[in-house]
């Protein structure tokens, strides 16, 4: 395949998991490691890279000899590459999850179950997130922007709606908390004891926030008793700003650390 330097984040996470198995494997191995990242169109011969490192990959995209595009678009990415490196990986694709939509203006509660799961948060069409002077690049999933995704460990119905879009939770939602930032609503003590280091907002600014996620905001969501292996895939995917612990990806990084530094502050 003709060599490449323009790559989808995707391909780019596929070609470091086949770096770090060919670190691993044995000679021949190795010839068939190589091949699979060859048919991607990348060669690290082209870059003068011998012993071609984690790290190497890395280096080349802050260079910006290699450059991450197209990724709000879905790629054309070999089936058999992607088949190979999910099995590698263990990872169950997103793409094999029938998520179900929740509109928190028409449905109803009860149409989340309260079961654990996975939840991806969009952007209505139209709607924006709050301006805090740098600009995120969103991918989408079933055609709306994607700001969030996370995990309930006992009750999506719980964490998802009575959590998130209700009441006067920022002190118990990372997406409320989040969003309320980029709003400049001020933190206030969560609890009676102030030293706890919990916070929330003032319930005005609680029930503005309840507002605007409500009218701009819609859920997918799907129980799934492995969620945690769906989540690292859906943030490697999706690359969602607002999700900060586990979201490696260069691309919103800025975004991020200014988050980081609200959620500080």
């Amino acid at each position: 395949m003709e060599k490449r330097t323009k790559f989808t984040q995707q391909e780019i996470d596929i070609l470091e998991s086949l770096i770090k198995k060919r670190i691993k494997a044995d000679r021949t191995e190795q010839k068939s490691i190589r091949n699979k990242m060859r048919k991607l169109g990348f060669y690290g011969s082209y870059f003068g890279i011998s012993d071609l490192q984690p790290s190497d990959l890395q280096n080349l995209i802050r260079s910006r000899r290699i450059t991450i595009v197209d990724h709000n678009k879905e790629n054309n990415l070999n089936p058999e590459i992607k088949k190979t490196v999910v099995k590698e990986q263990g990872i169950k694709t997103s793409e094999e999850f029938e998520f179900l939509v929740f509109n928190p203006q028409k449905s109803s509660i009860t149409d989340i179950p309260n079961e654990p799961g996975n939840y991806i948060v969009c952007l209505n069409k139209n709607s924006k997130l709050p301006e805090i002077g740098i600009e995120p690049e969103l991918t989408k999933f079933k055609g709306l922007e994607v700001i969030y995704t996370g995990i309930a460990g006992t009750s999506l119905r719980k964490r998802d709606f009575k959590q998130h879009f209700t009441g006067n939770n920022a002190g118990t939602s990372t997406l409320r908390k989040s969003i309320g930032l980029l709003f400049g609503f001020d933190k206030i003590p969560r609890d009676k004891d102030p030293n706890t280091g919990k916070t929330k907002f003032k319930y005005d600014d609680e029930l503005k926030l309840s507002e605007w996620m409500n009218s701009n905001l819609t859920l997918y969501f799907i129980s799934n008793h492995k969620h945690n292996e769906l989540e690292n895939e859906l943030i490697k995917k999706l690359n969602p700003p607002l999700n900060l612990s586990k979201n490696k990806s260069i691309i919103n990084q800025d975004y991020r650390k200014k988050l980081s530094r609200l959620r500080r502050a």
